[in-house]
């Protein structure tokens, strides 16, 4: 059994006792030794963890690349804008490897920068492209710099590489005659999809002419007039659900005489709303009506399908932007093939032509407030809001041919 000891009061003695006042100032002083020594330790851990890593990762455009985009752009930034920064860093390692022969990060100069940023202008890429290019570039070196200053000799090679001068910015506005030709051509889009030839043509019902499998023009006529009427991005079309659609029903919308899109997801994560013409809400009834029953399933959600009989569509059915592309290019050159007059013609018919002409003609009728373009068009630079109030150089002289 341990032995136990039991003192009497008068025997402690006072001196052994601590005193009250001097117990915290220990504590203090034992903490105060304690935390500096787990600083340094702290420290000490982290930068031999940094070092570590940094001696894990090789001298390779390659493998920081994969770092980078992994640490610190994958998760952080949107899928689209990650995509579109692989891509950017990935054309500069090609660059690199083809000019060197080789990806050693270490070797890269500010005239390496230089000479990718002139080899992007000589393959035509326009001046906001190659700025966007080199800002990819510009934040994945200032990041590597960071975490490992010694990797570069002569410090970032991207640091004082300036952007590329923008033009003047014009809107690519379809003139008002313009738009009542392609209206008149959508409006008899059904007949560019039948089927030629004489034997293919030959069916039972007489007042039935039969289409292609895949054609959908209903669809594509209620595309063009969404587009005029709203003033959406590509992207934001195509991510369109029916429910954003008020009211979508075809009896509804062709009813009532006020229509709207909500929710719509732009740039930045912001959200707005967006309202259909009377053209356009016919245009949509006529769509949900004919069209798209046949394309959906009971649990489709999107507002615009592809077709049922193309194998290769999306899982939930919805159009692709690469889709909304080819179909507005082959408007326009059905468009262009009945114009004989070059000055009316739209090739090629792109879908930021028709976001151009909804935001001019908005300028128009709201003397250009730039508050309501900002809100119809989801933008928040002044630089793009003015760019839709500048009239095309045609319409700019005839302001002045009065004079």
């Amino acid at each position: 059994m341990p032995t136990c000891y039991i003192l009497e009061v008068g025997q402690i003695s006072k001196q052994k006792v601590p005193s009250v006042k001097r117990i915290p100032q220990k504590l203090m002083q034992n903490n105060a030794k304690t935390m500096q020594y787990l600083d340094k330790f702290t420290r000490r851990k982290v930068q031999e963890g940094a070092s570590h890593q940094k001696a894990a990762i090789p001298d390779s455009l390659d493998a920081w690349i994969a770092h980078y985009l992994q640490l610190a752009v994958v998760g952080v930034r949107s899928e689209a804008v990650a995509q579109k920064i692989a891509l950017h860093l990935h054309r500069f390692q090609d660059f690199f490897v083809n000019a060197y022969g080789h990806d050693r990060l270490s070797t890269c100069l500010r005239r390496d920068v230089q000479a990718w940023q002139n080899a992007l202008v000589s393959q035509g890429f326009a001046h906001a492209t190659i700025n966007n290019h080199l800002a990819s570039l510009s934040a994945f070196t200032t990041w590597v710099h960071v975490h490992n200053p010694d990797l570069f000799p002569v410090g970032d090679p991207a640091k004082g590489v300036g952007e590329l001068g923008l033009p003047p910015l014009e809107p690519r506005a379809l003139s008002p005659e313009q738009v009542r030709s392609l209206k008149s051509l959508c409006d008899r889009l059904e007949c560019f999809h039948q089927v030629k030839g004489r034997r293919r043509r030959k069916r039972e019902d007489n007042d039935h002419i039969p289409r292609h499998a895949h054609g959908r023009p209903w669809r594509d006529r209620s595309i063009v007039y969404v587009l005029l009427a709203t003033g959406l991005r590509r992207e934001e079309l195509v991510l369109l659900d029916l429910d954003q659609v008020e009211p979508h029903t075809p009896q509804a919308l062709r009813a009532v005489r006020r229509a709207r899109i909500t929710r719509v997801r732009g740039k930045g994560k912001t959200e707005r709303t967006v309202f259909l013409s009377a053209d356009a809400r016919m245009a949509l009834a006529d769509y949900l009506e004919q069209e798209r029953p046949r394309d959906a399933t009971p649990t489709t959600t999107a507002l615009f399908l592809s077709a049922s009989s193309i194998a290769a569509r999306a899982a939930d059915g919805r159009l692709s932007p690469q889709a909304i592309n080819l179909l507005l290019t082959q408007i326009g050159h059905w468009h262009d093939a009945e114009m004989r007059d070059p000055a009316r013609q739209i090739s090629p018919l792109r879908p930021h032509d028709l976001r151009h002409t909804f935001a001019f003609h908005l300028a128009k009728v709201t003397g250009a407030d730039a508050y309501e373009l900002e809100r119809r068009l989801g933008h928040r630079s002044q630089r793009y809001i003015q760019r839709y109030t500048n009239p095309p150089e045609e319409v700019a002289a005839q302001y002045i041919e009065e004079f």
